[in-house]
Order: C-alpha cells, then structure tokens, then sequence
C-alpha cells in the first residue's frame, strides 16, 4: 500500500506543477516556439535521468534511488516559485529562467520512478492498480492547482506533496531483488523491445505536440484556468477507474489498443467547437492511455529481467518524445493553429501503430523459428 501512497503523492506534485506551464510561460512573454523550448528542455532533463537510474538502480538496488529522487525533487520543484512575477520580483521573472527550473525539476523527477515500478512488481503488486494511484495523483493535482489558480501554490503543493512522499519511502520494507550487471548502453534490451520503444516514441510525440499547447486550445474554445483544471482532472480521473480493470488482459492487446485509440483520439479533439465538448473526449483519451500505459508495463515485466533498466528506457523514450513533440508542436500552431497539432498527432500515432504490429510479427516469427529449431535438435 505504502507504495502506491508514494506514487499518489508524486503524480500529484508531477501535474500540479506541469498543468499551467504553457499559461505561465506566455505570462513571461514566451513565444509558441519558446513556449516548446521549455518544454523540450524539460523532457530531454528527464530522458537523461531515466536513462542513467532506470539502469542503475538494477545495478545497485532500488531503495536508495527512491529516495534521492524525491529528497532532490523536493528542492528543485519548491524552486519554481521563482519563476512566478506575482511572487518574486519581476525582474527575475524569465521564460528562460522558467525553461532552467523546469530543467532541473524533470532531471529530479526522473531519478526514481523506475526503481519504484520494478519494485512494486517484485513486490507482487498488480502494476494496474499501482498505476491507478498515479492517475488518480494526476486527478487531483490538476484538480487542486485549477482550484488554486496561482502559479507559486501550485508549485508549493508540489514540493510540499514530495516532501511527504520522501518520508513515506523510508517506512517501505526491502524486497529482494537481483542485481544484475547492466551494460551503460543496454543494446539487447533496446533490440529485444525496439518495437515497442519506437511505437511508444511516436504516439508520444504526438501526444506532445498537443499538451504543449493543449490549456491554450481550451481557452480558445472559451474556457478559463479552472476548467483547464478540470478537463484535465476528467482525463486523470477516468484512468484510475479504467486502469484498476485491464491487468487481465494479454499486454500485446492492450498496447494496440491503447496506440488506436490514441489516434483517434487526437483526431477528435479538432471536432470540439467549445470546451465543453472536450470532456466526453477526455474519456476517451483516459481509456486508450490507461491501455497502452499498463499494457507496455506488463509487456516489459514480463518478458525482461532488467525491469528497472527497460522501464527506465520506457521512461526515456516518452520523454525524448516530450523534446521532439513540444519543439514540434509549438513550430506547427505557431504556422497553422492548433488544430494542425492535432492532425499531426493522429498521423505520428497511426505510424507507430504499423511498428508496432511490423515488431510484434517479427517477435511471433522469430520464437516460432526457435521452436521449430529446439524440436529438429529433440528428434535428432
């Protein structure tokens, strides 16, 4: 249980801290191509980060990481508040500023998460409720910085819920775990699982080419920072009820579905002619995450042993796809408008789709080859 609190407690501070970026951003006067910088920069923090833990803690054990990564998180992410002209001088105020503590923040934050997932399924906890708790996290967080409507508490909020979560992660007992020698550039991990790493990255840029600008599309269509909040909560919430309910199915079957969804997903959000038609497609995006996400969980658990390693990897290819994406996302709205984001979005989902079924063809082609090839050496 405890460590489903932590993973509550982080993805609240995660999508406080995250929801009101673009808005804050174009308070400090950032343009849609600056406004992507931010966003690059912080995603390629945490690509570097998940990368270099995610194989660590296989090499090293996972309880120390856990708590680095939120001793330190708890710093960087209090000192966003510097960022805020309402709090500090106006002066300081600065996207560039901005772009270095969003920086720091997604280096911190990325130390730990893949520590935590391996151990709660050595653990023997289902990953779909474990990650329920993050969705339900995200909820809340977007819930309560709408709720707060001001930049600096809603970084507070995340400091302060990381403060918690670190004290919480010393009463976790020690599971066994085997550490494993793990080369720094792991390539038969990545060969093993390309297809899905490939897919992941491009629904994920996708995916990011909207969120760097999505809050901005829900003003346009007439909503206000509150409804930012609660659109996002709708999406966040869905997920914790729809994520406790797939550890059933096959994870092959999940992560297409998920990747279908996604697309048409993306494709909808063009269809929406006022805010609140966007809801009953936040339900939508809650489903098809909530079935990619646990789906390439399972999927890697299952048919790896370095699990903090590839979940680390996991980690690292959507935020590589956060740089791509929001450098992407905030070039095509500031040339076409937000709703050629979107189109974009739908098309990079639909590609990963075709890798992902092409990966998984060759993986079914390959073990059938082995099979045969054991029974001829049996008969013989």
């Amino acid at each position: 249980m405890k460590p489903n609190v932590i993973q509550l407690l982080f993805n609240i501070a995660f999508s406080a801290s995250y929801l009101f970026i673009p808005n804050l951003a174009k308070d400090l006067g950032a343009s849609d191509t600056q406004l992507g910088i931010i966003g690059a920069v912080y995603g390629l923090a945490l690509f570097s980060s998940s990368y270099i833990f995610g194989r660590a803690s296989d090499v090293y054990g996972r309880k120390f990481f856990l708590h680095l990564g939120l001793g330190v998180s708890t710093i960087t992410f209090f000192l966003q508040v510097l960022t805020d002209p309402t709090f500090v001088a106006p002066f300081l105020a600065d996207p560039w500023l901005l772009a270095l503590t969003r920086g720091l923040a997604g280096f911190s934050i990325g130390i730990f998460p893949a520590a935590l997932t391996a151990y709660v399924y050595e653990a023997g906890d289902a990953l779909g409720r474990f990650s329920s708790f993050g969705a339900l996290g995200w909820a809340v967080g977007n819930f309560a910085a709408g709720l707060i409507a001001m930049y600096w508490g809603a970084f507070m909020l995340s400091s302060a819920c990381l403060l918690l979560a670190f004290l919480v992660s010393f009463t976790i007992p020690t599971v066994s775990s085997p550490q494993l020698r793990v080369p720094f550039f792991p390539k038969s991990v990545i060969k093993k699982n390309w297809h899905l790493y490939l897919s992941y990255f491009m629904r994920h840029t996708g995916a990011n080419c909207i969120w760097i600008i999505y809050p901005l599309y829900i003003v346009s269509l007439g909503g206000n920072m509150f409804w930012v909040g609660v659109i996002y909560t709708v999406n966040t919430a869905s997920q914790f009820l729809v994520m406790r309910f797939v550890d059933g199915f096959r994870s092959g079957t999940l992560v297409n579905a998920g990747l279908i969804l996604s697309s048409v997903t993306f494709f909808a959000f063009t269809l929406a002619q006022n805010f609140y038609q966007l809801i009953p497609i936040q339900v939508l995006l809650a489903c098809s995450w909530s079935c990619l996400y646990v789906g390439a969980l399972l999927y890697l658990m299952q048919h790896n042993i370095e699990r903090a390693t590839c979940t680390g990897l996991l980690s690292s290819v959507i935020n590589l796809a956060v740089v791509f994406g929001a450098l992407i996302g905030g070039a095509i709205s500031q040339l076409f408008g937000f709703r050629a984001t979107m189109y974009a979005a739908a098309a990079l989902t639909a590609v990963g789709f075709c890798f992902f079924r092409a990966g998984i063809g060759r993986v079914s082609l390959s073990s059938e080859t082995v099979s045969v090839h054991e029974e001829n050496k049996s008969d013989s």
